[in-house]
């Protein structure tokens, strides 16, 4: 499956669903297929931008959609199809889970390393918000989870310590306030965070 991420801004940039295979290649050319533009790196297709996507579906999504709908997915597939472009495969997870803070140590004034857990592993990773507890409730982003800015999260390594997983802010994942987002003490770890939120 080729990895992708979804945005959809009405407010920033109106009314054109963006798909990203691929955000760190240069765009070498854009090719009109109907309402799709088709994104390319020389011969790559690294995305596509769908127009007048309002016509046919309601999205109330500002910003990245982490974890599409197979109604959504559905929809799209047919206008790709329809434009003879490759189909999308439905989202199993977004990448985004709760995980419970199992130890949170200040590193400097600015950040904090964290070790969580998701139920059955461990993960670890720095913030920069060092106001963090032992058994407070975050969202993780797990290696391999493209982020919102595009940045794919890698396993890294701080003094011989296992970097493998990314703390996740409000801002990053569209929810009001600043700084890591806290979740509600009741919310059962391990659980995918926008599968939960689904409606």
């Amino acid at each position: 499956m080729k990895d992708y991420a979804i945005h959809y801004s009405y407010k920033g940039i109106g009314d054109v669903l963006i798909i990203i295979f691929d955000n760190q290649k240069e765009v070498t050319k854009h090719i009109r297929k109907g309402r799709v533009e088709v994104i390319y790196n020389n011969e790559e297709i690294i995305g596509y931008n769908i127009f007048d996507v309002k016509d046919i579906v309601k999205i109330k999504n500002e910003g990245k959609i982490f974890l599409p709908s197979p109604m959504l997915i559905s929809v799209i597939n047919t206008i790709l199809k329809n434009g003879g472009l490759e189909e999308l495969e439905e989202m199993k997870h977004s990448g985004f889970y709760v995980a419970s803070i199992v130890d949170a140590i200040p590193l400097d004034e600015e950040k904090c390393f964290i070790t969580a857990s998701l139920g059955d592993e461990y993960v670890s990773g720095i913030t920069k918000d060092n106001n963090l507890m032992a058994n407070e409730k975050i969202v993780i982003a797990k290696v391999g989870t493209r982020l919102s800015n595009g940045e794919i999260v890698k396993v890294g390594n701080m003094d011989g310590t296992l970097l493998n997983g990314h703390i996740c802010t409000c801002e990053e994942l569209n929810e009001p306030g600043t700084g890591v987002l806290k979740l509600d003490k009741d919310i059962e770890i391990g659980r995918d965070f926008f599968y939960m939120e689904e409606k």
